[in-house]
């Protein structure tokens, strides 16, 4: 099926995220017929291998075309990574990714639309956005919980440095009742606050990209 809106992400912990986490920002998301369609991949390099992206621009019906990934160790080299891999679709991009995000309006081709998790600048990935939606009353809670991923990193945990914000995120979801929910159904239950501030720039970008 052809689609006018559609989302590139790098997974689908993304793809079942994303929407619970517009829809608590008040734009209606029905199961059958969503306003977005979001397309998972097994991670970034999968987006920019050649010739993914401009497949998709040449889709017939397509408005507008978004990309969500993780910055991961840095954020000005992933949007480099990105910004070779759309070059020859989109001249004249910024040497920098806004921090509002990037939307490009192209006369002959669909909007183009960028987001680099969290935030276009920090390093991280999704759960370093989402950690900001920790409620107030509950960061001591999530305080302990880094001191207990520190001490398990301590004792020779393997996870990899880049993952140690999801070590935390989920050994605090651990300790909510009910314990050990998945990281959409802790948004769509605001376990994690969907509507703090802190979630309203990826918000408004999503918002603007799509005219929603």
């Amino acid at each position: 099926m052809r689609h006018a809106n559609k989302l590139l992400v790098e997974g689908e912990t993304d793809k079942r995220v994303i929407p619970y986490l517009i829809e608590h920002n008040g734009v209606p998301w029905p199961e059958k017929e969503p306003p977005v369609f979001i397309k998972p991949f097994s991670g970034v390099d999968e987006i920019m291998r050649p010739g993914v992206v401009e497949a998709e621009l040449k889709e017939s019906r397509l408005e507008a075309l978004g990309i969500v990934v993780d910055a991961d160790g840095d954020a000005s080299a992933r949007w480099n990574e990105l910004k070779r891999s759309l070059g020859s679709e989109f001249v004249g991009l910024p040497d920098q990714i806004p921090t509002e995000g990037l939307t490009v309006v192209h006369c002959q081709r669909p909007r183009l639309g960028v987001w680099i998790m969290p935030d276009n600048r920090c390093k991280g990935m999704l759960e370093d956005l989402l950690v900001q939606l920790i409620p107030n009353d509950s960061t001591a809670l999530y305080g302990l919980a880094r001191n207990c991923v520190g001490e398990a990193r301590r004792n020779s945990a393997p996870f990899r440095n880049v993952h140690e914000r999801k070590a935390e995120v989920y050994t605090w979801l651990a300790w909510q009742d009910p314990p050990g929910l998945r990281l959409h159904e802790a948004v769509n239950h605001m376990v994690l606050d969907p509507r703090r501030p802190e979630s309203l720039g990826f918000v408004t970008w999503f918002r603007n990209l799509y005219r929603l």
